[in-house]
């Protein structure tokens, strides 16, 4: 076989592959805004997040205690988090931390239950973990 009819076979074969993963982009138009619901692994500990243009509100529903962060989207389906303030009382050290720092989070997956997604400090490449904020409270 020639070198020219491999490489065709080889763009014959990849042609759909390619087109199909371009077609599947994820869109996540749909968790911009709205009310979610996150539950901590190996934790009692369960908060309401309300996502409002460029605000995000988070509600410990236990504790009342609510904190209030800046919402900065990357691009389609990255955002950046920049702590404004909380109605809990914080140290100096806590507040420093909270203002050198902000949180990024990679929207991974959406189903009609739930989202996906990666979310670091400073960075999703480096102390990052996988996690999921349910649409529905259950």
């Amino acid at each position: 076989m020639s070198k020219r009819f491999i490489n065709f076979l080889i763009a014959l074969f990849l042609s759909p592959i390619i087109l199909s993963a371009q077609s599947k982009a994820l869109d996540c138009s749909s968790v911009r805004e709205g009310t979610f619901y996150f539950y901590p692994l190996k934790s009692q500990e369960q908060f309401v997040i309300i996502r409002d243009g460029s605000i995000q509100k988070e509600i410990n529903s236990k504790t009342s205690d609510t904190s209030f962060w800046k919402v900065d989207w990357i691009n389609d389906c990255v955002l950046n988090l920049k702590f404004i303030r909380s109605n809990q009382s914080m140290s100096n050290a806590q507040k420093f931390f909270f203002s050198s720092h902000i949180t990024v989070i990679k929207v991974l997956g959406i189903t009609k239950d739930y989202y996906v997604f990666n979310g670091g400090l400073d960075s999703i490449s480096r102390n990052s973990a996988v996690d999921t904020l349910w649409l529905k409270a259950r």
